[in-house]
């Protein structure tokens, strides 16, 4: 017996060794049943299951339509030479800022110089015929009446004292005319704007009426954007803004770039054109958009949201909440968590959202989560109100707890009271 004591003993403490997790673990559900309180009875139902839920609210709502645009100088300005010659110097940079006055070209004015110069020569000499004239008139007026000179001889004296008068307004006109040409030897920007590449060179010889220009200004601030607009459409908007359904929209035009992008300014409507295009039913319609960091460029092409009718009253909720058939439901949900089909009026959509006119009331609650909450065969749901992204709502922050006198919360302040 003394000899089978050591077996025993080593078995008990493997035993010991095997058994001690599940001890432990015995031991740890033990302490979560204390802690816990007791496991739900057996057939006790779950809580309902959580859904979002929007909470409607009714808002004047606009609606718009995506249009295609192009967008277009306000100001342009093709720059041809006035006169002929030699371009002598290029007084800008290609791609700058110019102002309207701004020399942009000097064309060799040497003739134009030299014709100013025989103009005032003319002047002169007309000036000194005119006192030449003059002073013979004046000579024979009193000898005529005294008639030893003719009145033929007289009144031939008076008639050249008129033609030297219209000789000086012919000098004068010429002085004027070199003068503009000399003038027109300056190639002057006649708007401000931006100036594109020069389409001749130092050394060039132009002439008015030549096929190429020598540069072009665009003012790129504003711009005009062209939009095409179905007519039937303009008509209709037409007729609401007439029956003042539109009163008070406001008729601001959102710019989006080709990248979906939308642009920081809004435009504004200028006019429609009174053409409709015959082969696509379509019209122009125009707006001007501000461009002061020169971000859009003419030529681009945009998208443009125009107001197109507006609804009063009306309620926006997420098109997945909405079942369409016959008859447009949703699900509004009551105080108690249970849910209920609702029929309502749709009058259009705003990006993925329905637009609803009839049967809502404010402060409705609409559950955004209907297909998976039926799957599951739910009657009651635990609503968790959400915003129009399906986020949830933000919650009214809890009021600071109150401090003493020394600046502690007033609960710690406080002496912890027996129980």
């Amino acid at each position: 017996m003394m000899k089978i004591r050591p077996f025993y003993l080593m078995v008990a403490a493997a035993l010991a060794v095997f058994l001690q997790p599940a001890l432990a673990q015995v031991q740890d559900a033990d302490k979560e049943s204390k802690e816990g309180g007791a496991a739900p009875a057996a057939g006790q139902q779950p809580p309902p299951p959580q859904a979002g839920v929007l909470v409607v609210k009714p808002q004047t709502v606009v609606v718009t339509e995506n249009l295609p645009a192009r967008l277009e100088a306000s100001r342009e300005a093709v720059i041809q030479p006035q006169v002929s010659g030699i371009v002598q110097k290029r007084l800008f940079e290609e791609g700058s800022l110019v102002r309207a006055g701004q020399q942009l070209y000097q064309i060799d004015d040497a003739v134009y110089q030299a014709n100013l110069q025989s103009a005032r020569a003319q002047l002169s000499l007309a000036q000194a015929n005119k006192a030449l004239a003059q002073s013979t008139a004046n000579r024979y007026a009193p000898l005529v009446k005294e008639k030893a000179v003719s009145r033929q001889t007289y009144d031939q004296a008076l008639t050249e004292v008129k033609v030297a008068s219209a000789n000086i307004l012919v000098a004068e006109a010429a002085i004027k005319q070199a003068e503009i040409n000399v003038q027109y030897a300056k190639v002057l920007a006649p708007i401000s704007g931006v100036i594109g590449k020069s389409n001749v060179s130092e050394g060039a010889l132009v002439s008015p009426g030549s096929t190429t220009s020598m540069a072009k200004i665009q003012q790129l601030d504003p711009l005009y954007v062209n939009i095409t607009q179905s007519a039937a459409n303009l008509m209709r908007i037409k007729k609401e803004f007439q029956s003042g359904a539109l009163k008070g929209v406001d008729f601001a035009v959102q710019i989006t770039l080709d990248d979906g992008t939308p642009y920081p300014h809004k435009g504004r409507m200028l006019f429609a054109d009174q053409t409709v295009d015959a082969s696509t039913g379509e019209l122009l319609l125009r707006a001007e958009v501000p461009n002061p960091d020169g971000m859009l460029l003419p030529g681009l092409y945009v998208r443009a949201d125009i107001p197109q009718s507006q609804f009063h009253n009306a309620y926006l909720v997420p098109q997945s909440a909405v079942t369409r058939g016959k008859t447009d439901t949703l699900r509004v949900v009551a105080e108690d968590g249970s849910f209920a089909p609702r029929e309502v009026k749709i009058a259009g959509t705003q990006k993925n959202q329905w637009i609803i006119t009839d049967g809502l009331k404010p402060g409705e609650r609409v559950m955004i989560d209907t297909l998976s909450q039926l799957m599951g065969g739910a009657t009651h749901i635990t609503p968790v109100v959400v915003n129009a992204d399906g986020q949830p709502a933000a919650q009214p922050q809890a009021a600071a707890p109150a401090k003493a006198a020394d600046g502690k919360p007033a609960d710690a302040a406080k002496p912890a009271s027996a129980h």
